[in-house]
């Protein structure tokens, strides 16, 4: 029989929902639409939606929705309570939306941090399949991060969720945690695009628009500019990965999110390493995210999969 869930990847700018066939690691079908950020009512009733359709489709499929599996940008204590999304959802602020999910869809929910959901997600149904330590980094507006040992989460809950927010460099980059040049202000989308607007990039290339995917491709093209951008964002998340291996160990590194998907050419100057080992045969395998958009959406469908720590 199919063990279905619905995942819902809350983002930046866009909510992606989806019902996921657990035991295939295949999103069935997809619903997405702009975040809502100040409505809280608007925000469960697209929810509560989008679970409606997904109910008849699993009852023409002759199958039952196993719960609602949430990623939130935030921490989320075990019972469903949102700590906070920093001002990113103005009415999640101490926000029961666990509870309030299971009232409006009638079926179980769980949540947690969006950026280990992406995590567990990656371990099940991604490159991180066939390893122990899965080590997650989604380069998007911010830098997430995510661990799971043995396709599960190695705390109950995600302390380690500010982990992008460690000063690496010395330019007085201010970052919203209130430090200066965090990994996160550094080596995210908006960081690399702020980085480029310093440099007077809509000035002097106002015919090329600016977004990450142009500086990547305008690197690979000989532009100067874009050279020394890039150069600096691979010598900062270099930095960061090797911090990340002597606090994780990982078998596997993924790299995902939006900055990830023009990062291929670039793979082999980040495996380099000439730092000491956790341990002498310490090796260490860097890949990109596979999953791409539905990272988020399996992993948190994923809560509800076998293996999970929190098991039905």
């Amino acid at each position: 029989m199919l063990k279905l869930a619905i995942g819902i990847d809350i983002g930046g700018t866009r909510t992606k929902i989806g019902l996921v066939d657990l035991l295939k690691g295949e999103v069935l079908e997809t619903l997405i639409a702009p975040t809502e950020k100040t409505d809280a009512l608007q925000f469960l009733a697209h929810i509560g939606s989008a679970t409606d359709t997904f109910k008849k489709k699993a009852s023409a499929l002759g199958a039952i929705i196993r719960g609602i599996g949430v990623g939130v940008p935030s921490f989320v204590f075990d019972n469903g309570l949102v700590d906070s999304t920093y001002g990113f959802l103005e009415f999640m602020e101490d926000y029961p939306l666990v509870s309030l999910i299971e009232e409006r869809c009638s079926l179980p929910c769980r949540a947690d941090n969006d950026a280990r959901a992406v995590a567990l997600g990656e371990a099940l149904y991604g490159k991180g399949k066939g390893y122990s330590r899965v080590l997650v980094l989604t380069l998007g507006t911010g830098l997430g991060l995510g661990f799971t040992v043995d396709r599960k989460f190695q705390d109950k809950l995600p302390y380690a969720h500010m982990g992008g927010h460690m000063r690496i460099g010395s330019k007085g980059i201010s970052c919203y945690c209130g430090k200066q040049d965090c990994l996160e202000s550094l080596v995210s989308g908006t960081g690399l695009r702020e980085a480029a607007i310093r440099m007077d990039w809509e000035k002097k290339y106002p015919h090329l628009p600016l977004n990450v995917e142009t500086i990547f491709q305008s690197e690979q093209q000989g532009n100067p500019d874009a050279a020394r951008l890039v150069a600096d964002f691979l010598a900062y998340l270099k930095i960061g990965i090797d911090n990340y291996i002597n606090l994780f160990a990982p078998d596997i590194i993924i790299i995902g999110g939006g900055v990830g998907k023009g990062m291929s050419p670039y793979l082999p100057q980040l495996s380099f390493t000439d730092f000491l080992k956790p341990y002498k045969s310490y090796l260490v395998t860097i890949a990109l995210s596979e999953l791409e958009e539905h990272a988020g959406i399996l992993g948190s469908a994923a809560l509800f999969h076998d293996t999970n720590h929190k098991n039905i």
